[in-house]
C-alpha cells in the first residue's frame, strides 16, 4: 500500500495558533486605530471651534465673556479666554483654550495678537 502524505494534527494546532495570535494582534490594533480616530475628530472640532472664537471676536471686540459652554458636531465644548498685555502697548495677546464639559484635558489651544481697541 501507497503511504499518504498530508499535515498532521500537531502542525495544524500549530498553524491555528499562530493564525489566531495574529488574528487577536490585528483586532486590537483596529480597535486602537477606531478610538484614535474619535479622539482626533474631538480635537478637530475644538480646534475648528477655536479658530471660531478667534474670528468673533476679531470682528466683534472683545465682549466681556472669558467662558463659555458651546456645542459643535454632537460634542459639549467649555471655552476659557484669556488676556495678556504684550511689549508693544496698543497690541494685546489673546489665548483660546477648549475643553471637553466635565473634562480637565486641553483639547485645542488657539492664540493670536490683536488690537487693545477693536472696532465694533
Amino acid at each position: 500500500m501507497k503511504r499518504q502524505r498530508g499535515f498532521t494534527l500537531l502542525e495544524i494546532m500549530v498553524a491555528l495558533m499562530i493564525f489566531a495570535t495574529a488574528a487577536v494582534a490585528l483586532s486590537n490594533s483596529l480597535s486602537e486605530a477606531a478610538r484614535s480616530t474619535g479622539e482626533l475628530e474631538k480635537r478637530q472640532f475644538a480646534d475648528l471651534l477655536a479658530q471660531n472664537l478667534l474670528i468673533d471676536i476679531s470682528r466683534e471686540g472683545y465682549g466681556n465673556r472669558n467662558i463659555g459652554e458651546t456645542s459643535l458636531a454632537g460634542y459639549d465644548f467649555v471655552w476659557r479666554r484669556t488676556l495678556s498685555d504684550t511689549p508693544e502697548p496698543s497690541m494685546r495677546r489673546v489665548e483660546i483654550s477648549i475643553q471637553l464639559a466635565g473634562e480637565d484635558d486641553t483639547l485645542a489651544s488657539r492664540s493670536a495678537f490683536m488690537a487693545k481697541q477693536v472696532a465694533k
